[in-house]
């Protein structure tokens, strides 16, 4: 969701691009946040970090959530690892050196959270099959419910 201080700065996170938006005019409130129910996994990864903001050999896949905590959370060799400033998990295979960027309950909060504090219209996400057992949009439905935080912007009107 932000950027990490493990690579260099760029404009490609969701706080960068929000912030964008609102700076041409366009009102909160009509800004949705993405969210994804699935992974992207690389090969190849360079070990340094854990994999995280590495260069890759390839892109092997973009696996379900569904198929990530059936075959790859909790399984041996796989470790979850937390990127505590993107606010996002991810998957680590030292041994293969396999790469697994995805959402989980736990960044989906913190999505959820985001949206609640920025006042934005919401969260989308692709796609809705790929959470099984409904986890994922549980932990959507749930932060949403929370008030906004004390200091939250206030919504822009036109």
């Amino acid at each position: 969701m932000y950027d990490s201080p493990l690579a260099a700065a760029t404009d490609r996170s969701a706080d960068a691009a929000l912030k964008q938006h609102l700076a041409a005019g366009i009102p909160a409130d009509k800004l949705v946040l993405g969210a994804a129910f699935y992974g992207r996994a690389f090969a190849g990864v360079q070990p340094q970090q854990q994999g995280l903001n590495q260069r890759y050999e390839r892109s092997e896949a973009t696996p379900a959530y569904s198929e990530l905590v059936d075959k790859f959370i909790g399984q041996p060799g796989f470790v979850r690892e937390w990127d505590s400033q993107a606010q996002a998990p991810f998957l680590w295979n030292a041994t293969t050196r396999a790469f697994i960027t995805y959402d989980d309950p736990q960044s989906m909060a913190a999505k959820a959270d985001y949206v609640v504090a920025q006042r934005l219209g919401g969260i989308m996400f692709w796609e809705l099959s790929q959470d099984h057992d409904d986890a994922l949009l549980d932990a959507i439905v749930k932060g949403l419910r929370r008030p906004a935080p004390a200091g939250s912007p206030k919504p822009v009107s036109r």
